[in-house]
Formats: C-alpha cells, sequence, structure tokens
C-alpha cells in the first residue's frame, strides 16, 4: 500500500480529531489577516493551535495505514462540517505519489519545527523570499510539495536560523 524510501526507517503515521477553524470565527479572523493570508477560507494543519483536538482526541500513532479502522474507533467521531480526522506523515519519509488508500484525501503540506508548530499558520507573516510561496497556499492554508520543498530551504537563511526555521515537512491528509 505505501513505499518506504527507507526500510530500516519506520513510518509513523499520526491520527487525531480536529476541530476546522474558518474565516469569521472569532479567534480566526484577525489572525489570518494578520499573517496575510486574508483569502484563506478554512485552516487545516497539524498545529494543535490552529486546529485544536476535538474534546477527548489526541494524537494515536500508527506504524502502519493497516491499522487506521482500529484507530478511528478510538478517537471521538467528527462533528460533519466542524471536525475532521486528520492524518500526517513526515512527507518524505514515503513516496505519496504513490500512496493508494480509498478513505484518504491529501489536503496539502504544511512546515513545523521540531514542536509541532506551523512555521506556515503559525510564526506571524512571511516575508521577503517567502512572501510568495505563501501567497500560494491552497483553500485549507497548505502548500504543495514543490513549496513546501522550497519553503523548507528558504526557512534558515530567511529567519537567521531561528529554530522554527528547521523543519519537517509534513502531508496532512482527511480520513473520510
Amino acid at each position: 500500500m505505501t513505499t518506504q524510501i527507507d526500510e530500516t526507517e519506520p513510518i509513523f503515521w499520526y491520527l487525531s480529531t480536529r476541530i476546522i477553524r474558518r474565516a469569521g470565527d472569532p479567534e480566526w479572523e484577525g489572525y489570518i489577516n494578520f499573517i496575510g493570508l486574508p483569502h484563506l477560507l478554512e485552516i487545516r494543519t497539524i498545529d494543535s493551535w490552529c486546529n485544536p483536538y476535538a474534546s477527548g482526541s489526541s494524537n494515536i500513532y500508527l506504524p502502519s495505514l493497516e491499522q487506521i479502522d482500529e484507530a478511528l474507533e478510538n478517537l471521538p467521531t467528527p462533528i460533519r462540517g466542524q471536525q475532521y480526522y486528520l492524518l500526517f506523515v513526515d512527507a518524505e519519509s514515503l513516496d505519496i505519489s504513490e500512496l493508494l488508500h480509498p478513505r484518504l484525501k491529501l489536503l496539502g503540506y504544511d512546515l513545523s519545527d521540531e514542536t509541532r508548530t506551523s512555521s506556515l499558520l503559525n510564526c506571524g507573516r512571511w516575508t521577503g523570499v517567502l512572501a510568495p510561496i505563501a501567497q500560494r497556499v491552497n483553500q485549507y492554508g497548505l502548500l504543495n510539495l514543490e513549496d513546501a520543498k522550497k519553503a523548507q530551504s528558504l526557512l534558515p537563511e530567511a529567519w537567521n536560523y531561528d529554530h522554527h526555521a528547521d523543519v519537517t515537512i509534513w502531508a496532512l491528509f482527511e480520513v473520510d
């Protein structure tokens, strides 16, 4: 079902039930403008400040996708239109283009430091060489893989080697 790049390194998938943030939400309206992305209608990210866990949820670690159905039984069922199942994985740990799973919808790519703070959505406005990349986020506030890789290479110098600039690229999926 998945193709691993390095057979010696296990792939860990992370699954949780998250609250969807939208333009117009009191918590988000001013912040979306502050980060320079007023065109966003909905936020999807691994960052739990931006997409809080639904009540009773946390990340469940899955060593393989074969365990997804069992793991979903241990999470709160999302409230339609307000919450969703978020599945994410280090995008460089496998070839996403070869991933075939009927329950997964690729949402896009996020960047985060080791604390899972989204460098894209929770570290202020992207300026300078990063500004054009930020303006290309999709409807969820996420990047395509090419832009995520470009941002990953530019962040250290653009942010003067701040700890938030050392990032992992995450592939985010919604589980149906």
